[in-house]
C-alpha cells in the first residue's frame, strides 16, 4: 500500500467490491489529462469476493449518497443498532473477514460498526486537513468516526497495518491495527490470513 500513499499527485485506492471499483475507475478517469487532476494507483486482488455484503443500495438518491462515500474514502457498510462497543474497518480483500468476525461479536452480544475503506489515502489527507496541515474537507472522518459512533477500532487490511494506523489519531481512541508484516510463505487465503493474524477469530480476539 505505501506505493500508491506516497506517490505525489496521485491517489491510492483498495476497493474491496466491484460497484466500488467501478464508480472509482471512473472517477479516475475523469481526473485525467486536466490541468488540476491527478492519477490513481489501484490496489487490487484476485481473490473473489461475494458481492452481496455490499449492500448497494437499489434507490437512486441512496445509491448516489454511497457512491459519494466511496469517493470520499469510505462508508458505513454495517451500523450497530445500539451504541456500538467497537468499530472494525476493513480495506479491500480482507471485507469477508471483517464481516464474519463483527457477525460472530454481535451473536456474542457486542454492538458492532463496520466501515469499509476504500482509500486510506484520502482518510489521510482528511485528517491532515483536519490538523491544518494541507487543505481540504475532513467531514468523512466525522462520518466514518465521530461522535457517538466514536469507539475502540480495529484496523484490518492484506498489507502492512502501519498503513491504517494513522486512524488512531482521529478520536485519540484505542486503535489496533491488523495487517501482513512478513511474506514468502505459501498456502491458501484460509491458512495464511490465519497465519498472518488477519482472520476473522483473530479480528474478534
Amino acid at each position: 500500500p505505501s506505493i500508491g500513499l506516497e506517490q505525489p499527485r496521485c491517489v491510492a485506492w483498495e476497493p474491496a467490491f466491484l460497484a466500488d471499483l467501478e464508480w472509482i475507475l471512473l472517477h479516475a478517469l475523469s481526473r485525467l489529462g486536466r490541468p488540476d487532476g491527478e492519477s490513481a494507483y489501484l490496489r487490487l486482488s484476485t481473490r473473489p469476493v461475494e458481492q452481496d455484503p455490499a449492500g448497494v443500495p437499489a434507490e437512486e438518491t441512496a445509491r448516489a449518497r454511497r457512491r459519494a462515500a466511496v469517493l470520499a474514502g469510505g462508508y458505513r457498510l454495517r451500523e450497530a443498532t445500539e451504541p456500538p462497543r467497537v468499530t472494525l474497518a476493513g480495506m479491500g480483500a480482507v471485507m469477508p473477514e471483517v464481516l464474519a468476525a463483527a457477525d460472530e461479536l454481535q451473536s456474542g452480544g457486542v454492538p458492532v460498526d463496520v466501515v469499509c475503506i476504500t482509500s486510506a489515502d484520502l482518510l489521510y489527507r482528511a485528517l491532515q486537513a483536519r490538523r491544518g496541515l494541507r487543505p481540504g474537507d475532513d467531514s468523512v472522518l466525522t462520518a466514518l468516526f465521530g461522535g457517538e459512533r466514536a469507539t475502540p477500532t480495529v484496523t484490518v487490511l492484506d498489507g502492512h497495518p502501519h498503513t491504517l494506523s494513522f486512524l488512531a489519531a482521529i478520536n485519540d481512541a484505542p486503535t489496533t491495527s491488523l495487517g501482513v508484516q512478513d511474506f514468502g510463505q505459501s498456502g491458501d487465503v484460509e491458512d495464511l490470513y490465519r497465519h498472518y493474524g488477519i482472520d476473522a477469530d483473530t479480528i474478534v480476539g
